[in-house]
């Protein structure tokens, strides 16, 4: 079970906050030595859709591409395949646990998933593996407590500063769950 290591980003529509870091978590891992695939979905997607336009314009001023992303939907092959769902809410995080059960050891808001690893230590993987970061996983999954996760708030419909905002947070909380997944560098 070593291989690649399945990151999923979820969120509403899959315009927005999840294909935003998508893109933002494909430019972190580039470079890293762990083998990672990543993707992302909406629970209510509009499926073939391209982001959102400011979303676009985000990335474009981070030095990021979004124009090749299309919305796709959260269905049970996507939950099942994954090694570490990333949900922009708790509400996300619901559906996908409702779709496969047997994901809510590695379903967590992305906040909450940044703020669980961090200090986690797993001296007996080699950094950068998919072993690694499965283990971290579920280290994770042990110390979660049951009270309200962390949301990442949704920008769409308002002005082009919140999703600067929005972008701001993403690549915080990612930059922590890489920090984790892939160890000491």
């Amino acid at each position: 079970m070593n291989g690649e290591f399945r990151i999923l980003l979820v969120c509403t529509a899959n315009i927005c906050r999840s294909a935003m870091a998508e893109v933002i978590v494909r430019a972190m891992l580039a470079g890293t030595g762990l083998s990672a695939a990543t993707g992302s979905a909406g629970v209510h997607a509009l499926t073939g859709h391209p982001m959102a336009p400011h979303a676009l314009a985000t990335l474009a001023r981070l030095g990021l591409d979004g124009r090749a992303h299309r919305a796709w939907q959260l269905d049970p092959g996507l939950v099942g395949s994954a090694d570490l769902l990333l949900t922009m809410e708790a509400r996300h995080a619901a559906v996908a646990v409702g779709l496969d059960p047997a994901a809510a050891r590695k379903t967590f808001t992305l906040p909450e998933f940044a703020a669980l690893a961090a200090g986690t230590e797993q001296h007996h993987h080699r950094s950068d593996t998919a072993q690694r970061a499965r283990a971290i996983v579920e280290s994770a999954a042990g110390r979660r407590r049951r009270r309200p996760a962390p949301d990442v708030r949704d920008p769409y419909g308002g002005p082009p500063e919140g999703y600067d905002t929005c972008a701001k947070a993403l690549g915080e909380s990612l930059s922590h769950t890489l920090g984790a997944l892939l160890g000491p560098r």
